[in-house]
């Protein structure tokens, strides 16, 4: 492995996880007293990306955004000095900006914004929102695709616990709740800011539609993996030295499974493949052209 000593990860997509929102998540006294589940929903976010092979960045508010291509900031409740600066920055650059329900309510000190939220984003996400829906335990709505959508989005997902209304401004409609006494409200938004676009997911929604949303938004912004069909439990890393890229494959299942490999323009450098990968192993290609430069 002496080869790989200095190589790196150069990741074009990156998720908020701040523990400073965390906390003041876990001492707000609503829209629900017990569970808004933000680990839960950062995951969701993180693990649709690592399902489509892309290396992720974990990163909280104070760090910059200039590096990426995709930032996901799921439920930035608090918002540290700073923060609404970078985004606006991020997606006026072209940047593509997936935030969520129950975004900038509070500063720094856990003091109230005034003026309309997400703070200091109204015109970035083209929406304000209006009201939060609590929902009891068990209980559900749906979000339900405009009939063509811009992303094509065709499948409906169920959303529970926290569900936001919002009134958009200048973002398209890209999903709307299908029951209760918002039904047709916007569940799913897009605003075009400057050169990028900025995304809200209105609730709580179940994976799939994060699998399915943030595998639309790589293809659109261009970041993709160098292994395309990923099957369960099985995970794509990528570290890069002196222009060539080195990606790691690795078997997490107790059965080998199967998967297709780019072996012609990345051969097997290190492991065994056959077409399939043993229980708990790895297989490792090197780009076979030393004149690979990142774009």
């Amino acid at each position: 492995m002496q080869e790989l000593s200095g190589a790196i990860c150069s990741p074009k997509v990156a998720v908020i996880y701040d523990t400073e929102n965390r906390w003041a998540l876990e001492d707000a006294a609503g829209p629900r007293n017990q569970g808004l589940f933000y680990k839960e929903t950062v995951e969701k976010s993180y693990r649709a990306f690592r399902r489509l092979g892309l290396d992720v960045d974990v990163i909280d508010e104070t760090q910059g955004l200039s590096d990426y291509q995709i930032v996901a900031a799921p439920v930035v409740y608090l918002q540290r000095e700073g923060w609404v600066e970078k985004v606006r920055q991020f997606v006026a650059g072209g940047g593509t900006f997936l935030a969520t329900y129950w975004s900038g309510i509070v500063d720094e000190t856990d003091l109230c914004f005034l003026g309309g939220t997400p703070h200091g984003l109204l015109d970035v996400m083209g929406l304000r929102s209006m009201e939060i829906d609590g929902l009891y335990d068990g209980e559900w709505n749906e979000g339900v695709p405009v009939p063509q959508n811009r992303l094509h989005l065709t499948r409906t997902y169920r959303c529970s616990n926290l569900c936001e209304l919002v009134k958009p401004s200048t973002a398209e409609v890209l999903m709307t709740y299908g029951k209760d006494f918002y039904a047709g409200m916007p569940a799913l938004t897009e605003n075009q800011y400057g050169a990028g676009k900025a995304y809200q997911i209105c609730a709580g929604f179940e994976q799939g539609l994060y699998d399915e949303l943030c595998g639309k938004l790589a293809e659109e912004a261009g970041v993709t993996s160098v292994v395309k069909e990923i099957p369960d439990g099985v995970e794509v890393t990528t570290r890069e030295k002196n222009g060539i890229r080195y990606v790691f494959v690795q078997n997490f299942n107790r059965n080998a499974v199967e998967i297709k490999l780019p072996v012609e323009q990345y051969p097997v450098w290190n492991g065994q493949y056959d077409g399939t990968i043993g229980s708990w192993e790895t297989v490792v290609l090197k780009e076979n052209s030393p004149n690979f430069r990142e774009k």
